[in-house]
């Protein structure tokens, strides 16, 4: 059901790409053109990169659909090796490009103002709210960003793949490089996805309910020990599109030269029944 909508929306997106280009060639010549072209192709090439990205994830689940019906974290390429991958690069091209689009029209907001100003329309200093956003987006982008750079200098193995509601997960996280790491900091979040229902429609909101600390143990030879025991009640990962969205992720905030860098990683989380 997932890759269908993926399908109509790559549809959808490129046929408004189509009629877009069609309206650039027939109309009068405009500077404006620029950057209003820029701004739109880079909306729907971040709408088409996300379609891609869903439709090859479906496509490696498809490929091993009825091999593990007991162990459906094996469908998912990031825990069929014990080394976890962070979120740290997705997370940096996503607030790249919304930093980027927000940046766009922080610009048409500058150029407006510098022109409605003088002239008494104050009405442009609505034009505060894209740049704000462009401002706090780029924030986002850059921690994202040191985040990504940082992450090679370390590498989180899990011993326990996939977690066990009721048991002890644990993890080790080494340095790969000479780098003094000077604090470690450890949880584990379960998040959710809610569906609400409101006067003017549905909205879906990711909500965090559940948050343990971990315990960190130093090992010698950079080596850190994680661990955390799962309490018998909590919540596993949904593994059907039918399910209501819930995953864990272990967060990992290191300090390091002065630093400190959060790090998160998706947890698979099964229940024994």
């Amino acid at each position: 059901m997932r890759d269908v909508t993926n399908g109509v929306v790559a549809i959808v997106v490129v046929t408004m790409m189509a009629i877009m280009v069609a309206a650039i060639t027939y109309q009068e010549f405009s500077w404006w053109v620029f950057p209003f072209s820029l701004l739109f192709f880079s909306i729907f090439a971040g709408i088409l990169w996300v379609c891609f990205l869903n439709h090859r994830e479906d496509r490696f689940r498809r490929a091993f659909k009825g091999d593990f019906s007991e162990e459906p974290w094996m469908k998912d390429k990031r825990w069929r090796t014990d080394q976890m991958t962070s979120r740290s690069k997705p997370e940096f091209w996503g607030s790249l490009l919304v930093a980027f689009i927000l940046g766009l029209f922080a610009v048409f907001g500058f150029v407006t103002m510098q022109s409605g100003l003088p002239e008494g329309n104050y009405w442009v200093l609505l034009n505060v709210i894209p740049i704000a956003g462009a401002a706090y987006f780029a924030r986002n982008t850059y921690l994202a960003w040191r985040a990504w750079s940082f992450e090679r200098y370390f590498t989180v193995t899990s011993e326990t793949r996939p977690a066990w509601v009721g048991t002890e997960f644990l993890a080790v996280m080494k340095t790969t490089k000479v780098q003094r790491v000077d604090q470690v900091d450890a949880w584990l979040e379960h998040l959710k996805v809610v569906r609400r229902e409101e006067s003017d429609g549905v909205t879906f909101e990711k909500v965090m309910d559940h948050k343990l600390a971990c315990q960190t143990e130093e090992m010698g030879s950079g080596q850190i020990r994680i661990s955390v025991n799962i309490p018998k009640e909590s919540p596993a990962t949904s593994w059907d599109d039918d399910e209501q969205e819930r995953w864990w992720d272990l967060v990992i905030v290191v300090g390091a030269s002065g630093k400190k860098i959060t790090l998160r990683y998706e947890v698979p989380v099964a229940s024994a029944a």
